[in-house]
């Protein structure tokens, strides 16, 4: 019996005129991660929803397991499908029931819903999901009927004057399709935070690169491999993904040994200096915005007059995706992404190198801007840039 794998997309369905743009972004986007896994059937768009015939030696779990990295499918299914008549329907339903997975998970009642994207059904929709049921109860399927809060629901989609029957639909990433929304450059470090800022990112259709400052000398080089790896979980999200390193540990190095900077500003310092680097950076691949992970007065450097300070070094739009949420919240999304193992390892990371034990929490600008008076800030971040290492990831 056909298999296919049936998606549907959800918020990108409200983009009007743009609609199609949005749509023919996802179907290469589909197109892509299904070939990375040799399925190379093609996708077609069918009254809303992307339609997959699967090949007879398909691996279903690793269909799954790429289909909840697109961005921009709210939910998808196996089907089973057969032609539009309710005899026929019914002896899938019987041929298809799916015992060992209502054992496996204990389930105890069901329900029928019939989905329709076509006028003049055979019969009426209502009507079908009770017969569909008694179908199902005459099968012996050891279940009970329940209308709401079901264990397991029967989908059955009717479109295309064909009829699809599913036993399980799962929930995707949602939002819109990566790359619709332009290029954005992401500050990431081995943390928590900034791994699910980009990723947020992601899911509102951004192409996100990133850029990472590396404290070597004065941190262990499994601080830059931490980075790579958690890129390259991100990068599951999106192509071609692009990681810049900045070698910053000597820059941090030398402006903590100057003694016209006031110990609880160096952090500060610090910040406007990437925020500098970051922005030249992100004109130099045509970047329109730099990503934080920042969360309002999580740390010293967050506080609402830091954060002024900082936005202050530089005329690029800073988009905070985490700004109002707790670390509990944070730590609790990175993982549901895979980033979490990775970011909890133990390493002394760039923001903690050199750092005063009393940072300043509520900086005056001009007082910080006096301070750079005597730091040739330019030249810094201009070596730095010049210093950088690429690293691309498909």
């Amino acid at each position: 019996m056909d298999k296919y794998l049936i998606l549907h997309y959800g918020e990108l369905a409200l983009k009007g005129g743009n609609k199609e743009h949005f749509q023919k972004t996802l179907r290469n986007d589909l197109i892509r991660k299904l070939r990375l896994i040799d399925v190379k059937s093609g996708v077609d768009l069918v009254l809303s929803r992307f339609v997959v015939k699967m090949p007879a030696d398909y691996d279903e779990g690793q269909v799954y397991e790429m289909m909840m990295n697109v961005p921009g499918i709210e939910n998808f299914g196996f089907y089973y499908r057969c032609e539009l008549d309710f005899d026929k329907i019914c002896e899938v339903l019987k041929e298809t029931w799916p015992f060992e997975l209502v054992a496996e998970r204990g389930y105890k009642t069901f329900c029928v819903r019939v989905k329709k994207s076509q006028e003049n059904l055979p019969f009426d929709r209502l009507e079908s999901e009770k017969k569909f049921g008694a179908c199902l109860l005459k099968n012996d399927i050891g279940l009970k009927v329940k209308m709401d809060d079901a264990d397991i629901i029967v989908n059955v989609e009717i479109f295309g004057e064909k009829a699809y029957v599913c036993y399980e639909k799962f929930k995707g990433l949602g939002g819109l399709p990566a790359g619709t929304g332009g290029n954005v450059l992401a500050l990431i470090s081995k943390g928590f935070d900034s791994p699910v800022a980009a990723f947020r990112m992601m899911k509102r259709g951004a192409k996100v690169h990133f850029i990472h400052f590396s404290g070597q000398p004065y941190t262990k080089r499994e601080e830059t491999e931490h980075v790579k790896d958690l890129v390259k979980i991100l990068a599951r999200f999106q192509s071609d993904t692009k990681l810049f390193i900045i070698p910053f540990g000597e820059i941090q190095k030398k402006i903590s040994l100057n003694l016209k900077v006031p110990a609880g500003l160096r952090i500060l310092i610090y910040r406007r200096l990437m925020f500098r680097i970051a922005e030249k950076m992100a004109r130099y691949i045509g970047a329109k915005a730099l990503v934080t992970g920042e969360s309002f007065a999580q740390v010293a450097s967050q506080t609402l007059n830091n954060l002024v300070a900082v936005d202050e070094s530089t005329n690029m739009l800073v988009l905070r995706p985490l700004i109002g949420n707790n670390k509990v919240d944070i730590v609790n999304e990175s993982k549901k992404i895979g980033t979490h193992d990775i970011s909890a390892l133990p390493c002394t990371d760039t923001c903690s190198l050199f750092s005063p034990k009393s940072p300043e929490l509520s900086a005056k600008i001009e007082d910080v801007l006096k301070v750079e008076e005597d730091i040739n800030m330019q030249e810094l971040r201009d070596d730095a840039f010049k210093g950088r290492e690429k690293v691309m990831f498909e």
